[in-house]
């Protein structure tokens, strides 16, 4: 057997260890998922370097290195990827420890769906390193595997043709490509630059490895290449891009319609905990809000959040990472809303609160849980600024929240502004009194900025403020059309911030402009407005703000071209209370609808029951089905099929690469002349010589010399051996005959050929180790 080049030796492996910067390149779009780029670029490049390593590892025995490189694989993904991605767990950032250990092997099999559940940036967040890890590892070890498989000294078969079989390197490197784009974002990061460069270096690292690249074409093989690229990357500006990204189209497993609409729940802060501390807020900037729920769909009976988890709307609650981005894919592009200073301030929840909506204030950039709060169980919606848990918030309950305060705009901006392009759901059944009071209040304005300014002041001037709680004038509870036409048609207005707040965004929509509904807690005077008095300073220098059940406000955000989502506040005086006996009749009456009062002696609640997916609590909530078949297990079917994906995967595989190589057998059987059949099996008895670990070469005669001295066979006797090797020995004559000769070949002669091509083949497998047997029937070398 002849020596090996080792120039040629080391240029195989140059060539091999290449495909790790390419694979890298591949998982580039997978960049702005993480947001750290040098976190990406350890954590790919070490995955990376491991697989191809250990597929380069070469030994002599029997058993080949497949034992060692399975061992190797193993340790790297369960011990050494848990170290470099889950470091934070580690002693000394050296030594797992079980912790580190346990949740490597969980994070192996949940950190693909931990990309597409949680918003990025992620970080160094949950664990969501391991799929970078996991892919890059088995990918590279895949494609040096494959480059390996055939030696760089030979690129070509013994009738002179190129032998393809290094292509095959590059298809890992393929499905590292799909599989990023597919758990990446949908702009991605430069994909056409990033596609062309990638296609354009696999091209170059195959001609290479088929030693295509010739130093006298170089300069014509560049000028063909720029102009192709070059046509490639403007095709990719001129085309308009539709990515098929999984992060669009998950749908979180939290239902924010399993919760009762927020607004319906707001009187019960009143009633229920008035002077009760609810929440208390370190370092927040005086005067500042906090919200909770926002609202964008109105159904007839109650505002709650809209049936689409699009990007931007109400209900798209995405899992977070460390970091919160300040724009999401297919949001708002007119959120233009002037920031304010940034801030970080620390939030408790206090006993009584019970709610999943987390309090939170401007426009947050990280959310740190704290006490009783898991980041498994916090959610954000960065269409609308507002957060959730998937349990109730319990007492003590602590966390952080980073970011900057929205300014309001000056009253002229707004009163010049046009309606924005915010898109948000249409209202079902509307009240049938909005017509006509959104035609008289802003009847002398002819800008949307200056009609919402109207309604706001309108609302809040002619408008009376109660509860409607014991000793408080008669004031039904609800917000539904109703409610809203018992408010714009009775003689005088009577509510709180429930019903003006669904008035006013009812209003706003008749008027064209997007409006929705938010439900909070504002530090309030005793008028009922905003006061920066009620923040106090600390001993230490931080301020304090303590916020009661009765500081529980809705106010309305409407949608304002340039400008963004603008804040109104609707809602009267709080001191502005009529009295029982005061004459209720409006200043100006010609501008609302004189209809006799419905009785007050009841608060009044709306008879139907809402449609759709809004949920009402209390005796009027709706039956709840039973959780389907594949609801109950569905979930486990999927779980035991991912924790057993690397058996059924490995077992499919082999099934396909078995079945494959059949056909192509069968094809040689069976197609073409009996001439072209002979040489055919020829050729299959010398390819699996080669896919064995042999190198025959040269002539049919040095063929079956070298078969004959490495594959001396394990039969039972002496005698079948030489019988073998003269059946050999006939073959070959018998190809020559064919190939060389004036004689034709018949059927007869062609299947009987290949009736001893049968024997061969088995006896030369029968007489190999059971491990190197199984390694030659797996091998795709020299498979064309």
């Amino acid at each position: 057997m002849p020596r090996e080049d080792p120039r040629s030796h080391t240029l195989g492996f140059l060539s091999t260890l290449s495909l790790v910067p390419v694979n890298l390149l591949a998982a580039v779009q997978l960049l702005p998922v993480y947001g750290d780029l040098a976190g990406w670029l350890m954590v790919g490049f070490l995955a990376g370097l491991a697989g191809a390593l250990t597929a380069m590892i070469r030994s002599r025995h029997a058993l080949r290195p497949y034992i060692l490189q399975t061992v190797l694989l193993i340790a790297a993904q369960f011990i050494l990827g848990p170290v470099v991605t889950l470091n934070e767990t580690t002693f000394l950032h050296l030594i797992p420890t079980p912790r580190t250990l346990v949740q490597g092997w969980t994070d192996t099999f949940g950190s693909f769906k931990t990309l597409v559940a949680i918003d990025p940036p992620l970080g160094w967040e949950a664990g969501g390193f391991m799929a970078l890890w996991t892919l890059l590892l088995w990918t590279s070890f895949l494609a040096a595997f494959l480059a390996q498989a055939h030696p760089y000294d030979q690129p070509r078969r013994p009738d002179g043709t190129v032998d393809p079989t290094p292509i095959l390197a590059t298809l890992p490197i393929l499905v590292t490509l799909s599989v990023s784009a597919l758990l990446g974002t949908s702009h991605g990061w430069h994909p056409g630059l990033m596609g062309c460069c990638l296609w354009a270096l696999l091209l170059f690292w195959t001609s290479w490895r088929l030693q295509l690249i010739r130093s006298g074409r170089l300069l014509a093989k560049v000028l063909t290449l720029v102009p192709a690229l070059s046509i490639a990357m403007g095709g990719t500006l001129l085309v308009p891009l539709d990515r098929l990204v999984l992060r669009d189209r998950y749908q979180p497993p939290i239902d924010p319609y399993q919760f009762t609409s927020p607004l319906s729940d707001y009187r019960s802060y009143i009633k229920d905990h008035k002077d009760d501390t609810l929440v208390t807020v370190h370092n927040l900037p005086a005067g500042t809000p906090i919200r909770m729920a926002v609202m964008d769909r109105f159904d007839g009976k109650v505002w709650n959040l809209s049936d689409s988890a699009m990007p931007g709307q109400s209900s798209d609650y995405r899992r977070i990472g460390n970091l919160i981005s300040p724009g999401r894919d297919g949001g708002e592009a007119d959120d233009k809303l002037a920031q304010g200073p940034s801030f970080k301030a620390s939030f408790t929840i206090h006993q009584g609160f019970g709610r999943s909506w987390l309090p939170t204030a401007g426009r947050a950039s990280s959310i740190s849980p704290g006490r009783n709060l898991s980041r498994e169980d916090l959610y954000y919606n960065r269409g609308t600024d507002s957060a959730l848990s998937a349990t109730p918030l319990s007492a003590n309950t602590t966390y952080t929240v980073e970011g900057n305060l929205s300014v309001r705009p000056r009253q002229e901006a707004i009163r010049n502004s046009q309606a924005g392009a915010a898109q948000v759901p249409q209202v079902s059944d509307p009240p049938d009194s909005l017509p006509k009071a959104a035609a008289l209040m802003t009847s002398f304005q002819d800008k949307p900025g200056a009609r919402a300014l109207a309604i706001e002041t309108r609302l809040h001037q002619d408008g009376w403020f109660s509860h409607g709680l014991e000793g408080d004038y008669p004031s039904p509870a609800g917000h539904g059309d109703y409610r809203i036409n018992q408010l714009l048609q009775a003689q005088a207005m009577v509510g709180d911030s429930e019903q003006y707040a669904s008035t006013m965004a009812l209003l706003a929509r008749q008027m064209g402009l997007p409006s929705r509904v938010v439900l909070g807690f504002i530090p309030k005077d005793r008028q009922g407005g905003i006061s920066k008095t009620r923040t106090h300073q600390d001993p230490g220098g931080g301020t304090t703000v303590d916020f009661k059940g009765e500081d529980a406000e809705a106010w309305v955000e409407i949608n304002l071209a340039s400008l963004g989502w603008v804040s109104f506040y609707p809602t009267p005086q709080e001191t502005k209370t009529p009295d029982k006996n005061l004459n209720l009749t409006p200043p100006n009456p010609k501008t609302l609808v004189r209809q006799p009062p419905p009785p007050l002696a009841d608060p009044l609640r709306d008879d139907q029951r809402a449609k759709g997916r809004t949920r009402i609590g209390g005796q009027d909530a709706d039956q709840m089905s039973g959780p389907s078949f594949w609801t109950r297990f569905g979930s486990l079917a999927g779980k035991a099929l991912a924790y057993s994906s690397p058996v059924w995967v490995t077992i499919l595989l082999i099934l396909i690469i078995l079945a494959f190589k059949a056909w192509l057998l069968n094809q040689a059987r069976t197609k073409g002349s009996p001439q072209r059949r002979i040489e055919q099996g020829w050729k299959q008895i010398s390819n699996l010589a080669w896919q064995s670990g042999l190198r025959p070469q040269g002539t049919r005669r040095e063929q079956t010399r070298a078969i004959r001295q490495g594959l001396p066979g394990r039969q039972k006797t002496t005698g079948q051996r030489n019988t073998n090797m003269d059946k050999l020995n006939w073959l070959c004559n018998l190809a020559d005959r064919t190939s060389f000769g004036n004689l034709p070949a018949s059927d007869q002669e062609a299947a009987e050929y290949w009736r001893l091509v049968d024997q061969i083949r088995r006896s030369i497998l029968q007489g190999l180790p059971r491990f190197r047997r199984w390694r030659t029937r797996l091998s795709l070398r020299h498979l064309f």
